[in-house]
């Protein structure tokens, strides 16, 4: 998403998050550190199960981080040197990999359990914190931008021994994924990207009333869901809320929000990702809510004309929340993709 000046827009899906959490839920429980990181598919390679030793090795696992109830699946955060800095990462489910990107200052726990287990189900499953975020720790003294976002995810592919993966963004992660395919296309088999843009001046700004909404402290829970979900997108509205606090929540500190928010206004200015991306031959799938208010959906078809292999799917009747709002229909999108471009 851009605007002008850019605004933070998953910073403000952080908010949310956490507020109606908290009137909800309440500090959702943790587990006394029981529950580990899903073991993979006996048919997956001798690669995978060295790859896997060396990585136990070079790991941490965070004391008491494995979730309770119908998130215990996600088993414990475990953290790794990479590029720098220590990223936190949580890994489940069998198959394929497939590492997931978080949009601006959201953490692990922004992701919803039911999209989460609908994906591990087909795919090997790798969620972690953008640098700063949550248990992720960050280098200030270098300026945060997408890129390097982008080459942090490229460095935990390489840490982790990921096999070719697909990568799943939302929000400025779909942006961290469109810039991991333009600038460093070998990292990845597949790029699924839902509500991003391209940056630079070629993206659609989000519309000045949304801009404000987005920023002003004098927005209410209510009208921030307005933003994510259609008005008649209640049964959804619903679901989301009843998910939030299912996963323990991470703090995010408020040099972080503004350093991501820096990292969004550069990306405004950048063209990188707009002059590269069309030498990339990977296989894409570009997906947005027709009704997205945040990200304009004509972003999504300006992607797919400057990629060379793109399919763009608009979601009908769905917003920014597009792939929590229409959960089940957005997996089997993904897993047929990933299926036709050769990952089984």
């Amino acid at each position: 998403m851009s605007a002008s000046p850019r605004t933070p827009r998953a910073r403000t899906r952080r908010w949310l998050t956490v507020a109606v959490a908290t009137v909800a839920f309440g500090a959702a429980a943790c587990s006394s550190g029981s529950g580990n990181v899903t073991s993979a598919s006996s048919s997956q390679s001798n690669t995978r199960a060295a790859t896997v030793t060396a990585t136990a090795a070079a790991s941490t696992t965070v004391p008491h981080s494995a979730p309770s109830g119908p998130g215990a699946f996600l088993g414990p955060v475990r953290q790794i040197p990479v590029n720098g800095i220590t990223i936190g990462y949580r890994q489940f489910g069998s198959g394929p990999d497939l590492i997931m990107v978080m949009g601006d200052t959201g953490t692990m726990s922004d992701w919803t359990v039911d999209l989460l287990s609908r994906l591990g189900r087909h795919y090997h499953v790798t969620i972690f914190d953008n640098r700063g975020v949550g248990y992720t720790t960050d280098d200030t003294s270098i300026p945060d931008t997408i890129a390097l976002m982008a080459d942090d995810t490229v460095a935990l592919i390489k840490a982790l021994g990921l096999q070719h993966p697909t990568l799943l963004g939302w929000s400025m992660g779909g942006e961290i994924g469109l810039t991991v395919a333009a600038l460093h296309p070998g990292a990845i088999r597949v790029l699924v990207s839902t509500g991003g843009d391209l940056g630079g001046s070629q993206a659609i700004n989000t519309p000045p009333a949304v801009a404000r909404a987005l920023n002003s402290p004098q927005t209410t829970g209510p009208q921030m869901l307005d933003l994510l979900f259609p008005a008649a997108a209640t049964a959804a509205r619903t679901a989301y809320i009843e998910q939030l606090g299912l996963i323990p929540p991470e703090k995010v500190s408020n040099q972080t929000l503004l350093r991501q928010y820096q990292a969004g206004q550069a990306y405004a200015s950048f063209e990188g990702t707009w002059d590269r991306l069309p030498d990339s031959t990977i296989p894409m799938l570009i997906t947005n809510g027709s009704l997205d208010k945040i990200t304009p959906p004509g972003n999504a078809r300006i992607i797919t004309q400057r990629a060379q292999h793109a399919k763009l799917v608009l979601f009908p009747d769905a917003g920014h929340a597009m792939l929590v709002q229409d959960s089940g229909r957005f997996v089997s999108l993904v897993t047929q993709f990933t299926k036709a471009s050769g990952i089984e």
